[in-house]
């Protein structure tokens, strides 16, 4: 999901494994995982990055019949989506008390 901004990093971003993805043998081709990441400090709050992340993932499970999943493999609830919510608005208000708002040139050059 590219950025406003242009020439910012994108706001999500989706990686899987090409090699299968591009196999022929059907068997083989099949996606078992993938990850929808959000680089925080690379993008401003206002944007509202993670809903557009929680929006995404959720719309991935429903397209791909599947279940999203924590580092652990343990499902994210709505119980954990809220929690990350959190956690992602207290990490904004702590990089922006230190002079790094997410997604300022500051923040960009130190997270890059």
């Amino acid at each position: 999901m590219p950025a406003a901004e242009e020439g910012a990093p994108p706001v999500l971003v989706l990686a899987f494994d090409a090699q299968a993805a591009l196999a022929e043998d059907p068997q083989a081709a099949a996606l078992r995982e993938v990850s929808l990441t959000l680089d925080v400090p690379q993008t401003a709050e206002v944007a509202e990055p993670f809903p557009a992340w929680h929006r995404a993932a959720t719309a991935l499970c429903e397209d791909m019949d599947a279940t999203a999943v924590d580092d652990q493999g343990n499902p994210v609830t709505l119980r954990a989506y809220d929690a990350i919510g959190k956690e992602l608005a207290t990490l904004y208000v702590s990089l922006e008390a230190r002079d790094l708002a997410a997604g300022s040139a500051a923040a960009r050059r130190l997270f890059s």
